[in-house]
């Protein structure tokens, strides 16, 4: 790909500091992703792959969660659904599960280690589906937007090492689909409504149950979120997802 054709493909961002220079040359990831495993013609984002599993990168310079355009903006419409897309080529990345999920990822500002929008797209840290299936059924979760912000849960992940459960907090969400967008979603819920900070914000999307046509299961976090039982949130997806 030339310069010129990568130029082509970028939309610039109304405000650098906060989505970041097409310029920004100094992102391995935003140079990374130009050798990628898959980028369609025409599509606004790429795959490429991580140490463990894989990236979905959009070809626009965004540096991450904070950049306001994903809210209402250039990258806030239909064609810029970056989990939906993510989803549905995790499906094909992934076509044979060893406990039956997947999951997509993406992590706070001060919890990432590039500064180039990514959602992981991994397994799911075994035991952590069955845990969220079983809050779904004993009526623990939101099931609207409107009771987000309000229903935490503690979900048993694993720490860095994978050697011991590492209990975090989170607002969790069951939701049919993911044709809407998230990071709006996300901003109205925790940012409008909690006054918190958009840039501290963790997401991961869990499939519900046996499939797709369950729905989904939302997980938002961030480092001083905690539960009554005093349980600490966390920045990053690094407990639920298979994800470095």
């Amino acid at each position: 790909m030339t310069v010129e054709d990568r130029q082509r493909t970028l939309s610039p961002a109304p405000d650098p500091e906060l989505c970041g220079r097409d310029s920004d040359n100094d992102e391995p990831l935003w140079k990374m992703t130009w050798e990628c495993q898959e980028r369609p013609k025409d599509s606004r984002w790429l795959v490429a792959k991580g140490k463990e599993g894989h990236l979905l990168v959009p070809t626009d310079r965004i540096r991450g969660i904070e950049c306001p355009e994903l809210v209402s903006g250039a990258y806030s419409d239909k064609d810029h659904n970056y989990w939906q897309v993510a989803w549905e080529r995790a499906q094909d990345w992934f076509p044979k599960l060893p406990w039956g999920a997947f999951g997509l990822g993406i992590n706070a500002k001060g919890s990432r280690s590039h500064e180039q929008l990514h959602i992981h797209m991994s397994l799911v840290v075994q035991g952590v589906k069955d845990e969220l299936d079983r809050a779904y059924a004993a009526h623990n979760m939101a099931t609207d937007l409107a009771h987000w912000p309000y229903q935490l849960i503690t979900v048993n992940g694993w720490d860095a090492a994978q050697s011991k459960r590492d209990p975090r907090s989170y607002r969790v969400l069951h939701t049919n689909n993911l044709d809407f967008n998230l990071f709006a979603a996300l901003h109205e819920s925790m940012i409008t409504i909690m006054g918190e900070k958009m840039a501290a914000q963790t997401l991961t999307v869990i499939g519900a149950n046996t499939g797709p046509k369950d729905g989904y299961y939302i997980l938002n976090s961030r480092k001083d979120l905690t539960s009554p039982l005093d349980v600490p949130g966390i920045g990053c997806c690094d407990t639920l997802l298979i994800c470095k």
